[in-house]
């Protein structure tokens, strides 16, 4: 790996955390331990521009990792296009309570649903991340 494409990925490592704990899925009342909510890390004012940010630096970020490889153009194969709408898919899931916000859409899902989809995103995304780069 080189040089970019480290930082690239602690980059992403980054941006997965913040998506991931943004709202504070995992976190649990009456005693337990807390992540709190990292949307206001930098004031509840900056909060909505911040879930904005982390989405699409999150895709900029992919992009731009697989395409470190090689030439640094993209290419457009079954493979690369299949991670990245599958990525694309599981970002949404995990962000769609902000979307929802931001259509004004009434949203109220389980919290059994943000326990799954808090796992299932930094895993899938972590591997898709990775295999983008080497179909690439």
């Amino acid at each position: 790996m080189t040089l970019r494409s480290e930082v690239l990925a602690f980059a992403f490592g980054a941006l997965v955390i913040l998506v991931t704990f943004g709202d504070s899925y995992l976190s649990i009342e009456g005693g337990t331990i807390t992540v709190g909510n990292l949307d206001t890390i930098f004031g509840l004012a900056l909060w909505p521009v911040l879930d904005v940010v982390y989405f699409a630096a999150s895709i900029v970020v992919f992009l731009l990792h697989g395409w470190t490889r090689g030439e640094c153009r993209p290419r457009f194969n079954l493979a690369n296009i299949l991670l990245f709408a599958s990525f694309l898919v599981v970002l949404a899931l995990i962000s769609i309570d902000d979307i929802a916000l931001v259509l004004h859409l009434p949203l109220n899902l389980p919290q059994v649903y943000w326990d799954v989809v808090s796992w299932i995103y930094p895993v899938y995304s972590f591997i898709a991340f990775f295999m983008f780069n080497r179909t690439n």
